[in-house]
């Protein structure tokens, strides 16, 4: 047991929140309801037009040798009014199945009757019958198919759309859109429980036959013009795949299969290369780990699982190749290997050199290899990939995956890998540490010579984290420079936990803060002529070499963001250790409440600090224990859309006296996850429910901020005074949940990790401070429950004043349940 270890919350109250939101009709639809046969003409029109055009596309596939299509489901692009665009949005009633929520309002679909439901709607709106009313939100349809492209293809697919041969073979990945999930299974103690789940098990079978046969349709239509180069992947509301296909048959895709909502190009994903051959050696008495402790799985090049620094945390029977034709799982990466070097930065996080005889291992590690001897993954879909590593491995509660593409992520929806990583984590309880991915010391050579110098450079678009970074629930970690350096020559790009000039930076897809933290990874120097980017023993990391190609078995010859991830992933080792019963969402709190930004940024963070460093630099001693000065309080929770929990803390007299002015710091964390939805875009259309908490303000009294938060608890309705409580002050926290705190245009509320802190002198504390978190619709209309964790930490700064035991008392009887 930790000396100080964190606290459970003892008060919580449920109830239904007050979510504010609605607003005035809007003037466009307004317009179109006052101009009824106007609106009618114009949308008739275009309907009739897109149902010509496609009976005469339809009726010549064949003898172009185009593949079959369905006459009566025919792509549609549209713009609805905005306002209605909400996370549960569909149109299933105008016979529509929404294949992409875009920006603005703009909706990818496919009519599959032909148009049939839609034109009954808008003649309801013409002559104002019943169902017809909705029409006046239908703003544009628009005519063609030319939009497609634009809204399909990733960003260099449409930069070389023109240059495409149509009997050229292309390797793409593509996204095929399905309806949405159903809902959650009944409960069982409903009074008609027998006849719900049987309907619910019926609508079950029928949703899997029309997902099954819509599959069997894309195969066919791929056939026709190529193959399938992967296994199809299921999401909650699509399927993706690696295909070869032609150029005539990529064309057709794009412009004329409804289902399509996203085309890209194979990434390329490889690990850090090294070009060194560093060389030392240390006499080090290893122990074994406990044998409790926790297994990560490393997902990486394979490990030289006899190394003698590292063979006591290999368990024999666990390793697993997942390279096709390949069985062997050592590391066979040359100049000292990659995944071998990441099992050492778990095991070893702080070096080697400096560690004192006899060193106990603090986990075990598990080894996964997926990377080549050229350091490069060859399976074809890394998603599938990924899916089939975590049920291989029920038993591993953390995956290390220090690899990535090597270009920058994309922004509009979610990656089949990132999604899969997300769904995983939701459904399987596990957590991913991703690494935020790596510039290469050319590209940083490229930007200087461009006069783009350091830091500067990083804000160009292609220094964005590399896939699968953006992934929502992982803890994605980036690099940081441990030291300053320079002598005659050369300079280091950066000081002392600066950013590494090969980190790639956030923020991530939708706002995300991204990467979540940093560690250190080592940093580069330059040329002072200019001309060359390097690295020095100095500023690179010491890490466990694979012996296998040659060389010493351990070096500081390599630097990456590739080796700070595995030092999260240590701390994360350490948590598991602690709270092996509790979410994962805990972990990932908890290693976010322990990370502050480094310098002054802690006190007045920036917006490109954010996007550095995230949260900060963890600590161990913070992430899982306290001091005298520091006191964490912690629940790890369920709660359902549309529902409230209230949190409160009392604090001690003395530290409230107006004799005093200590800085008191509060840092709260929320970590939640959900089902996702990859067809849609932004955080709060992604997710099934998202989560956001708030506070009470300065001063406000408990009950006071639970009638606020509350507008319904036990079934009894709540008041609040709403101008008295627009008058009171607020806490000042650094980024605020509407982008429009001190880091400018980021909010927390984007993140499904939710991080704030502020800094406020003693004797203006209030009697308590209150926290609520709050559930809100997303797309899963059942109201199942998501898991979240929130963790709120006190601390006095530079003051040896003692409050832990002092907060621990007075917050150990539980007021109200």
């Amino acid at each position: 047991m930790e000396r100080f270890p964190h606290l459970k919350f003892l008060q919580k109250v449920i109830g239904k929140p007050r979510l504010h939101g609605g607003g005035e009709p809007n003037p466009l639809s307004i317009q179109n309801k006052n101009n009824r046969q106007g609106h009618f003409g114009y949308l008739s029109g275009r309907t009739s037009q897109i149902k010509s055009d496609w009976e005469i596309q339809i009726g010549r596939r064949e003898e172009l040798d185009l593949a079959p299509l369905d006459a009566d489901i025919i792509p549609i692009f549209l713009k609805i009014n905005p306002d209605l665009v909400t996370y549960d949005f569909d149109l299933k009633q105008f016979g529509i199945e929404v294949i992409s929520q875009e920006e603005e309002g703009y909706i990818i679909g496919a009519s599959l009757d032909s148009f049939t439901s839609l034109n009954e709607k808008i003649n309801r709106f013409l002559n104002e019958q019943h169902g017809g009313a909705k029409i006046a939100d239908f703003w544009e349809i628009i005519d063609g198919n030319q939009w497609k492209p634009e809204h399909v293809l990733s960003d260099y697919l449409k930069s070389i759309w023109s240059e495409i041969i149509e009997d050229r073979v292309y390797k793409v990945e593509i996204g095929i859109a399905f309806d949405k999930p159903i809902g959650k299974a009944p409960d069982p103690n409903s009074r008609y429980y027998e006849r719900s789940l049987q309907r619910y098990n019926e609508e079950l079978v029928e949703r899997d036959n029309r997902f099954f046969e819509r599959q069997d349709e894309f195969e066919v239509f791929i056939g026709h013009y190529g193959r399938l180069t992967s296994d199809i992947i299921s999401l909650e509301d699509s399927f993706c795949c690696e295909v070869e296909i032609t150029g005539k048959g990529l064309k057709d895709l794009v412009f004329n299969y409804p289902f399509v909502f996203e085309v890209s190009e194979t990434d390329e994903i490889i690990g850090v290369n090294n070009e060194i051959d560093e060389v030392g050696t240390i006499d080090l008495e290893v122990i074994a780990p406990d044998s409790a402790s926790p297994e990560v799985g490393v997902i990486d090049s394979g490990i030289m699982e006899g190394h003698r620094f590292i063979s006591s945390a290999i368990i024999d029977g666990n390793s697993k190749s997942y390279i096709d034709g390949d069985d062997s799982t050592a590391d066979h990466v040359r100049n000292g290997g990659h995944g071998t070097r990441v099992a050492g930065a778990i095991l070893y996080p702080y070096g080697i050199t400096s560690i004192e005889s006899p060193y106990q291992l603090p986990c075990f590690v598990r080894n996964l290899r997926v990377l080549d001897g050229e350091n490069k993954l060859t399976h074809k879909l890394p998603a599938e990939l990924m899916k089939i590593i975590v049920e291989d491995n029920e038993d591993c509660k953390i995956f290390n995956l220090s690899i990535n593409s090597s270009v920058a992520s994309r922004l509009k929806h979610m990656s089949s890998w990132a999604a899969t990583i997300d769904t995983l984590i939701n459904q399987k309880k596990v957590i991913f540490l991703i690494s935020s991915g790596n510039l290469t010391k050319d590209d940083i050579r490229h930007y200087i010579s461009q006069g783009k110098n350091y830091p500067n450079f990083l804000d160009e678009s292609y220094c964005r984290i590399a896939n699968p970074a953006q992934s929502s629930f992982a803890i994605t970690v980036g690099s940081v420079n441990h030291m300053h350096f320079e002598d005659d020559d050369f300079e280091s790009l950066g000081a002392e936990d600066e950013i590494s000039a090969f980190s790639r930076v956030g923020t991530g897809i939708w706002g995300m803060i991204k990467p979540d933290v940093v560690e250190y990874g080592g940093g580069l120097v330059l040329s002072k002529t200019g001309n060359l980017v390097s690295n020095k023993e100095s500023l690179s990391p010491e890490l466990i070499r694979s012996t296998l190609s040659g060389g010493s078995a351990i070096g500081s010859d390599v630097v990456g963001t590739s080796f700070a991830t595995p030092k999260v992933a240590y701390i994360a080792a350490q948590l598991l250790k602690l709270y092996p019963d509790e979410d994962i969402s805990l972990l990932r709190a908890l290693i976010v409440q322990g990370a502050r930004l480094p310098n002054s940024f802690f006190e007045n963070p920036t917006t490109q600090s954010v996007k550095h460093f995230g949260y900060g630099i963890p600590s161990l001693e913070r992430v899982t224990n306290n001091t005298h000065q520091r006191v964490t309080f912690y629940n790890a929770e369920k709660i359902r859309a549309e529902e409230g929990h209230i949190y409160s803390l009392i604090i001690p007299e003395f530290l409230r006296s107006h004799l005093e002015e200590y800085d008191i710091l509060i840092e709260v964390t929320l970590s939640y996850t959900a089902k996702v939805r990859r067809t849609r875009q932004k955080t709060k259309s992604y997710l099934s429910t998202w989560l956001d908490w708030t506070s009470s303000k300065v001063g406000e009294l408990y009950e006071d901020f639970k009638d606020y938060v509350l507008k319904e608890i036990e079934e009894s309705e709540t008041v609040y005074d709403k101008d008295f409580r627009n008058g009171m002050a607020g806490w000042n926290w650094k980024i605020k949940s509407d982008s429009r705190g001190i880091v400018d245009g980021i909010s927390r509320n984007n993140s499904t990790v939710q991080k704030d802190w502020t800094i406020i002198k003693s004797h203006e504390l209030p009697n308590d401070i209150s926290f609520a978190v709050r559930g809100h619709k997303g797309w899963d209309k059942s109201h199942e429950e998501v898991s979240y964790s929130l963790v709120v930490s006190i601390e006095v700064l530079n003051s040896n004043l003692e409050i832990y035991e002092a907060m621990r008392v007075e917050n150990e009887i539980e007021l109200e349940t």
